[in-house]
């Protein structure tokens, strides 16, 4: 216990100082005029002219503090870094200073509680929705950056949530985390029904109270030892993982590839998941679109087979 509060101290202290050192306007837009050069290199002077800084001496200072970190200095001037990369992937994104909505925009797919025709939304507090304003039925709910909405008109801001969220979803249940690549722990968790609630950490967090996938039987929870990453997986989204298994649901004319999450039943049909057996955690999840009966079976392991 003693060692993992020491490398926790270490690490808030590693991260303290790489903020501190970006903590000057300068250095900031040292590093945006760097990602913004061909090449991501530009000689002093080019640099210095880049930023605007008519003071030689703070200027030298100030990139002086970021060098061997997030810049390099090379034969022909200096050349961004990946860490300085990484600095403004994150400033891109626009969750630190962008707050932007959209919608409702209407979606081809209808709600498949009422068969109302389906919106997307998007508000300030960085959550994507897809829901039913008739019904009010949350097909499905997931953070989006402000980044994925710029330059992007509606649909295409549509299918890029729809996309990143699989890919996010994938990469988690892969048990890497999407964010900070850390290992994930993923635990296939079953809800007490009598109670409305899920075994699990799930229940100890009011704001899933609300979560789209509430009444589902069962979810995945993943959560990543070395970042903040955690969520509730849908159950059906194991089978897109799987290629042997996507593969006999394009044979049962269930094309995974053109069709987005919330219209696809095994992903967001709470009736589609029934839990056989809870230790070992065994569920089995049904395909309702399927052109026949088709049902797969994913066990504790988040192993998959088709059912007998």
């Amino acid at each position: 216990m003693a060692s993992e509060q020491s490398d926790r101290t270490q690490v808030a202290t590693d991260a303290e100082s790489a903020f501190m050192t970006l903590s000057n306007n300068l250095r900031l837009e040292i590093l945006l005029a760097l990602w913004d050069a061909p090449g991501f290199s530009l000689s002093f002077s080019e640099l210095r002219k880049k930023v605007g800084e008519r003071d030689s001496g703070s200027f030298t200072y100030h990139l002086s503090e970021l060098q061997d970190q997030f810049v390099a200095k090379t034969d022909d001037g200096y050349e961004l870094q990946y860490p300085g990369h990484r600095v403004l992937d994150a400033i891109q994104s626009g969750v630190f200073h962008d707050q932007v909505t959209v919608g409702p925009v209407e979606l081809d797919e209808d709600c498949r509680e009422c068969g109302e025709q389906l919106t997307f939304e998007y508000d300030t507090d960085y959550i994507a929705r897809i829901r039913c304003p008739d019904c009010g039925n949350r097909a499905l709910e997931w953070p989006f950056d402000p980044g994925g909405i710029a330059d992007r008109d509606n649909d295409a801001i549509v299918a890029a949530f729809d996309r990143r969220t699989e890919l996010i979803w994938s990469c988690a249940l892969d048990g890497i985390c999407p964010f900070c690549a850390g290992p994930v722990d993923r635990e296939l968790t079953s809800r007490v029904h009598e109670q409305g609630a899920c075994i699990g950490v799930i229940e100890q967090l009011e704001r899933y109270d609300e979560y789209f996938a509430r009444d589902h039987p069962a979810v995945v929870a993943v959560d990543c030892e070395r970042c903040s990453f955690y969520s509730f997986i849908p159950v059906g989204v194991v089978l897109l993982t799987r290629p042997a298994v996507t593969g006999q649901l394009h044979e049962a004319d269930i094309d995974v590839q053109e069709t987005p999450l919330w219209d696809l039943g095994f992903v967001v049909d709470s009736d589609a998941v029934t839990v056989q057996q809870r230790d070992p955690m065994c569920v089995e999840v049904s395909i309702p679109d399927a052109t026949e009966s088709v049902a797969f079976t994913v066990k504790e392991s988040l192993t998959v087979t088709t059912k007998d």
